[in-house]
């Protein structure tokens, strides 16, 4: 490598950057490789001696482009080495040809090392573009045309063709200056996207993200690409300063909006939820709240807790039963019953905590995925336990342990369940009180499937412009429950009854 190349390495390499951004360009309507399409660096900072002003590359006879910070590839005059410009978190390519529509592209360099000629260079791949005729139609508005979404897969005729209120064009190429692709977005499956700061000190465990994250992965929703699951993406951005840390958010929300303008890029509001992992908020021992149901914003707060900020299990819990409130789950699913002995799920109290019990395994991270009949507390059957409600079936709930309350019971939910914690498994009809109320003289609703209740456009905060005519994928703004009037969630001490 020359001199100036060493020289080019050792420079970008201190910011712990350096290589080449590269990509392909297609034809929509044929698939062939695009040559003299112009890629223009719109946003973005370049160093090296090919940096003229607009800064440019053409697509070769193969479609390929490359800003090269090497001079490899366009010789030693022309090294460009291109970095994200200070305050944004992407680069703006712009794709230009006269009769072709111009398409935007945000990217964020993730370099990848690669072996050539015996040197190692670090290079950036960037998402391939299927150029659209100024005249091929459109039929969803979403700025992708019909013959390019062919060529991704997605669905020509919807704007969101996965279902989760992010545009098919956002998730290919960005938006707004985010690239969702860099933290693995897709059209074809469902994403959601939460940007996470967090005190000094509460900085949440890796592996309780991850568990969370897994949780997810393993979700019964199906996806049109053919898989299952949901693609969570926890972005642990930032720590907040000392300085910042209010350490009782109080009043929760006006408090918790301070911190929020300061830390959380605007840009990301039409795909990012964004929560605060915090001290404690209105001076009280709650483990975290939800900005209405569904909503956009959540804060974990047990920074006052005996293990300050949680064990790994209460803080994993904690996390998926907020973000739960914000893709629009309430206590009892879709009411706000609490303790509904009847609803296997982390967004009920005694859940959140200590995860479910299933197939022998305590700790489990899991939403409601099996369907419970209704219940009266003033005659239950220990032998029977709880009946299943199609598609859920007795073999589904004899998966499950049961806690009445925050206390679980042997046998579990298809039968032999000690309702009363007796230690006898009882003939005949018992009363019990099955939402840890003191009475037994409520009638329990059935229970819901929270994964396939799930509403992903945050009332309304979640979704871009790039919706097109699917924009009614959006609803009005809407709450089940207002931000207002949305319940605390559990304290430590609640956890321990």
């Amino acid at each position: 490598m020359s001199a100036l190349r060493n020289t080019l390495v050792a420079s970008v390499a201190s910011v712990g950057l350096n290589g080449c951004v590269y990509g392909y360009i297609n034809d929509a309507a044929t698939g062939s490789a695009m040559q003299d399409v112009t890629v223009t660096v719109a946003s973005g900072i370049c160093s090296g001696s090919g940096c003229a002003n607009p800064i440019i590359q053409k697509s070769d006879t193969s479609g390929v482009y490359i800003f090269d910070a090497y001079g490899n590839q366009h010789g030693e005059d022309q090294v460009q080495y291109l970095m994200v410009a200070g305050g944004e978190e992407a680069l703006k390519l712009v794709y230009s040809r006269a009769g072709y529509r111009t398409v935007n592209v945000f990217h964020k360099p993730n370099y990848e090392n690669v072996q050539q000629d015996g040197e190692t260079y670090q290079v950036s791949n960037v998402q391939t573009v299927y150029l659209c005729a100024l005249t091929a139609p459109d039929s969803d508005t979403d700025g992708v045309c019909d013959a390019a979404e062919n060529r991704y897969g997605t669905n020509a005729f919807s704007s969101d063709t996965d279902g989760d209120s992010i545009s098919d064009f956002a998730e290919l190429y960005g938006s707004g200056g985010v690239d969702l692709r860099y933290y693995g977005a897709s059209p074809t499956k469902k994403d959601v996207f939460v940007e996470m700061d967090y005190y000094p000190g509460l900085k949440p465990l890796q592996a309780a993200l991850d568990r969370v994250t897994a949780a997810f992965a393993a979700a019964p929703v199906s996806n049109p690409d053919g898989s299952t699951g949901i693609n969570l993406h926890l972005v642990l951005s930032q720590q907040i300063a000392a300085a910042d840390a209010n350490m009782d958010l109080n009043p929760a929300w006006a408090d918790f909006d301070v911190i929020k303008a300061k830390y959380f890029p605007a840009r990301r509001a039409p795909f990012f939820h964004y929560a605060l992992v915090a001290n404690q908020y209105d001076a009280s021992g709650s483990s975290g709240l939800s900005r209405g149901i569904p909503g956009h914003d959540f804060m974990v707060t047990m920074g006052n807790w005996s293990t300050p900020g949680g064990t790994e299990q209460q803080q994993a819990g904690t996390i998926m039963h907020e973000l739960g409130h914000n893709i629009g789950l309430q206590h009892g699913g879709n009411e706000g019953m609490n303790y509904k002995a009847n609803y296997l799920s982390l967004m009920s109290y005694g859940y959140q905590l200590r995860g479910l019990m299933k197939d022998g395994t305590d700790g489990v991270l899991d939403y409601s995925r099996v369907r419970l009949a209704s219940a009266s507390e003033a005659s239950v059957s220990e032998l029977n336990a709880f009946s299943p409600i199609a598609p859920t079936t007795e073999a589904d709930l004899s998966h499950y342990g049961v806690r009445i309350g925050t206390v679980l019971r042997t046998g579990n939910a298809s039968a032999n369940l000690d309702f009363n914690g007796s230690g006898v498994i009882q003939a005949g009809f018992i009363a019990q009180d099955l939402n840890n109320d003191g009475d037994t003289s409520d009638f329990i609703n059935a229970s819901q499937n929270d994964w396939t209740a799930l509403i992903y456009h945050g009332a309304s905060t979640i979704g871009d412009a790039n919706l097109g005519s699917n924009n009614n994928l959006v609803a009005p703004q809407t709450f089940l429950v207002r931000p207002e009037t949305t319940e605390r969630c559990i304290t430590e001490f609640e956890g321990r009854r």
